[in-house]
């Protein structure tokens, strides 16, 4: 578990340099242009115009990543819930923090029928816990137990902040197509096509993600037959929007999915192995 969370912690950091390297690369290019073209070429003007450069590109890519962490979250939905409306939600998720040493998230309820539940840690050790009202009315305690102990996994191991950074960097044009505004858009012209981002992010996250998060949940509740029962339960009516970019924050994905997760049937069948 430890090698694995250095391992997300690195990769999350590499996708905010990452990032931060894009928009002031981009920036830097375009002065180069202005600059040659004006032929201002000046060592003192030069010098100047980099470190407004760099400046500029520290807070594009911090205003950037406030209006992904808000797409993220309006595609997601939800309101924040309190332990007197879902006392039984919070209970286990009490019992499921205090048991692996992870803070309690915060917690919304989505007024949705399916049965899903999202992860988005959109700041480091700040978990959002998205649950469906459908999941809450139709699960045993044993399932939805299995379920956020999946997800509360999701957060121990990094996988939760890297999955979610992902989905805000590189996923960013997916985010802004659904919900961006005008000067979204202006500001992302230099990013890449979404098809291309959407591969990217197929690429940047590991298809072996939601078969560890299984196995550390069941590693914690100590009973398999509770995610086997959650999932073959709800798979079949868990469908999320799939033109969301924020789809691979979801614990239960639609099968056949744009980026390349197991289906639900496989993650089953290892379960079962376990």
């Amino acid at each position: 578990m430890n090698d694995s969370k250095k391992t997300y912690d690195a990769r999350a950091r590499r996708l905010i340099i990452n990032f931060w390297l894009y928009n002031v690369g981009v920036l830097t290019l375009i002065t180069l242009i202005v600059t040659t073209i004006s032929s201002s070429w000046s060592a003192k003007f030069l010098v100047s115009a980099l470190i407004s450069v760099l400046l500029i590109g520290t807070l594009v890519t911090k205003f950037l990543l406030m209006r992904a962490s808000k797409f993220v979250m309006a595609e997601i939905g939800g309101a924040q819930s309190s332990e007197h409306s879902a006392q039984r939600l919070f209970n286990l998720l009490g019992s499921i923090c205090m048991s692996t040493g992870v803070a309690l998230p915060v917690v919304r309820v989505i007024d949705s029928e399916t049965n899903n539940i999202a992860v988005a840690e959109l700041s480091k050790d700040i978990a959002n816990f998205s649950v469906t009202r459908g999941l809450l009315e139709n699960s045993s305690l044993i399932e939805l137990e299995a379920l956020l102990a999946a997800s509360i996994a999701r957060v121990s191991s990094n996988e939760a902040r890297h999955s979610t950074l992902a989905v805000m960097t590189i996923g960013l044009p997916l985010l802004v197509k659904q919900n961006g505004t005008v000067i979204d858009r202006i500001l992302t012209l230099h990013y890449l096509p979404v098809s291309v981002a959407q591969r990217r992010l197929r690429k940047e996250l590991n298809n072996d993600r939601d078969f560890n998060a299984d196995s550390a949940g069941v590693g914690v509740t100590r009973y398999p037959p509770g995610l086997i029962s959650a999932y073959e339960k709800f798979g079949p009516s868990s469908k999320i929007d799939a033109s969301y970019g924020s789809l691979p924050l979801w614990a239960i994905n639609p099968d056949n999915d744009e980026y390349g997760r197991p289906e639900i049937e496989d993650r089953v069948a290892a379960l079962r192995e376990m």
